[in-house]
Order: C-alpha cells, then structure tokens, then sequence
C-alpha cells in the first residue's frame, strides 16, 4: 500500500515534473497557483494544454470559464485534467456541465526501484540513453511512427533543450534498439530522489518480444544510480500487465475531461 506521505511526494513530483516539460518548450507555460495548475503547449492535441484543480477549491464554474477564456484567446484545444483521489466528486461537477471524458489512466507507483520484481527483458535488444542531437532526432522520428502526432508538434514537445545543462540532468530519454534499428523509446524525469517514467513505447511489429521490460529495466536502473528511491508512471490498460509484473501497483487514476460545445474532429 502507498502511505499518505509517499502520495504527497509524488503529487509534488507530479506537478514539478509538468512544470519542467511545459517550460522546455518554445512558448511553454506552466503557471502553479495554490489550487491549481495550468500548462499551454500551444500543441494542438488538448491533452498538453490542461487545467488542473489540485483541491476541491480549485474546480468551480468561475474557474472553468476562466480556464476557457485563456486558452480560447491562445486558440488552442484544452482538457481538464483531474486526479481522482484529489478530487473524488471532480467527475460528477464536470458531467452535470457537458464535459466529455476520456478513459481513466491508473497511476502506478513503485516504493522501491531497487527491490522491484525480476521480470528479465530481452538480451538481443539493446538501450541507450541520448546525448546527441541526432539520437534525439531518431526518437522523435519513432514517436510519430507510434503516435497520432505530427513530427513538427514531436519535435517542439521534446526539444534540443533537454540536452543542455541541468536539464540534461533531470529529463533523460532513451531508445532501444533491435539490429541496430530503433524500436521502442521512453523517458524519465528524476527531481528529488523520485522518478518518473513517461511514454514508453514500441513498434507494433516488435511488441510482445521483451522491448518494453528491457527499457524499463534499464531506465529503473539508471534512475537507482542517480539515488532514485521512488518511482511512479500513469499507464495504459496495454502495459498494465508489464508494470504490474515489474511491482508498480495503482495509487490513483487520471483523467481529462474535454469542454463541451468544441469541436474535436481535427484533434
């Protein structure tokens, strides 16, 4: 079980790590307010232009119209994103005001990276962390062969920036190849002696053949070399399966809400 103590540290790590990637991008914000927060990409998707109650103080119409207002003069899509242990009645007050959710995705927390569950990868593929340009230019081009983004909106999102100075050393992203071809990707963020794991993927043709546990492993094992003590991830109902095998259990749910009366057929 996750204790009260362990999920303030990783709410905290949560909005620090937001906070992180919404200011490395080109025109990024990211304002923290006492009850809540609210990034703007400028990306088209609503799913990186959110608003986040942190309390229930955080989410009421004046909020929601506010909310609204900014990111229509900034004329970009949007999504309200709610934890739920934060804000348990959060989905009813935005159903009973039109808005439309998508499906719920567990946060999963690992109390001890260096005790997690033996669950062996696959020793024929291979993983490196990026440190250059054209490394980095290679993930991006493997995220939008995975996912419904343009590499215009890929690259803006994971910029030569997280290569330089200290970021370099909070935002770490890494590839695994197979024959030297770049099949899956992922990337982590340590702040604080906590880490977590974002958008670990695979090529379609090479999933089910170990990618994913050996990345993770090698990004977990890293993440314990840097003194990491904690690690937490939001998965997707396909890779609950690994996550759970590797020891990661479920501490909460996030959700985004779209607002009604937008059209989102271009998304």
């Amino acid at each position: 079980m996750i204790d009260s103590s362990t999920r303030t540290r990783l709410d905290q790590h949560i909005v620090a790590a937001q906070a992180i990637r919404y200011r490395t991008i080109s025109g990024g914000v990211f304002e923290i307010m006492p009850h809540w927060i609210r990034g703007f990409s400028g990306l088209p998707s609503p799913v990186f232009n959110i608003f986040q109650p942190l309390v229930p103080a955080g989410l009421n119409d004046d909020l929601l119209a506010d909310t609204a207002a900014f990111f229509f003069s900034k004329e970009v899509l949007y999504s309200i994103e709610l934890v739920h242990d934060r804000l348990p009645q959060g989905p009813d007050f935005l159903d009973q005001r039109g808005y439309q959710s998508l499906p719920p995705q567990p946060a999963m927390a690992l109390p001890n990276p260096s005790a997690r569950i033996d669950v062996r990868g696959n020793p024929t593929v291979e993983v490196e962390r990026i440190k250059t340009v054209p490394s980095l230019t290679a993930f991006c081009t493997l995220l939008h062969q995975i996912f419904d983004f343009s590499l215009k909106d890929i690259v803006r999102f994971y910029p030569v920036a997280h290569l330089e100075g200290e970021t370099k050393k909070i935002i770490r992203h890494y590839l695994a190849f197979v024959n030297e071809q770049p099949v899956g990707g992922g990337t982590t963020i340590c702040l604080e002696n906590i880490v977590s794991i974002w958008n670990v993927c695979t090529l379609d043709q090479y999933r089910q053949q170990g990618v994913a546990t050996t990345l993770v492993n090698y990004m977990l094992n890293e993440a314990i070399d840097s003194h990491c003590q904690l690690a937490m991830l939001y998965s997707t109902p396909q890779a609950f399966r690994l996550f759970n095998k590797l020891g990661f259990e479920i501490y909460t749910q996030r959700q985004w809400f779209l607002p009604p009366g937008l059209d989102y057929s271009e998304e």
